[in-house]
Formats: structure tokens, C-alpha cells, sequence
């Protein structure tokens, strides 16, 4: 994740706040990467993490990515899952 946090504070677009990653609830034969993201542009930098995962040869298939907004006191919310229609998400 440190590296992904290098990506996004490079290119003035956020910070990773942290990341979980374990068994899916679902599906215990299934594992789950989720990233908690500061960002200040949401579409370029879900895109970056993206693109830094994928070339980093990770299973981005596997991630879900919740962004708060740069410089506001507000709650996660979930901005990208690897699985189609998924938009429930808690901390």
C-alpha cells in the first residue's frame, strides 16, 4: 500500500488512509482487498489505483476502493467494487 500511497501523493490526487484484507463474508473460499482513499479528484484517482494495482501484477479483480473527500470531515463511501452491483459497504 505504500506504494500505491507514493502513486497518489505524486500525482496530488490523495493519500491511502488504509486497506483490510481477508475472507469474503459471502464466500469464506474468496478473498477481498479493500482501500480507504483520501482523494481530491474521484475518477482520476480511482483510476490511478487501478491502473498501479493492475501494473503491479495484483489481483485487482478483488478490490473494493472507498474514498473520502480531501479536506472534509465526512464518512467513506464506496466508489468502486470488483464485483458488479455490489453497493453496500461498512467499515
Amino acid at each position: 500500500m505504500e506504494y500505491l500511497d507514493i502513486f497518489l501523493i505524486d500525482a496530488n490526487l490523495g493519500c491511502v488512509d488504509g486497506f483490510d484484507m481477508g475472507k469474503c463474508i459471502s464466500d469464506p473460499k474468496k478473498y477481498a482487498l479493500n482501500i480507504f482513499c483520501i482523494i481530491t479528484e474521484e475518477e482520476r484517482s480511482i483510476a490511478l489505483v487501478k491502473r498501479v494495482l493492475r501494473d503491479s501484477r495484483l489481483d485487482y479483480t478483488r478490490i473494493k476502493i472507498a474514498t473520502m473527500p480531501y479536506g472534509k470531515e465526512e464518512s467513506y463511501s464506496l466508489k468502486f467494487s470488483y464485483k458488479k452491483g455490489v453497493t453496500d459497504f461498512s467499515l
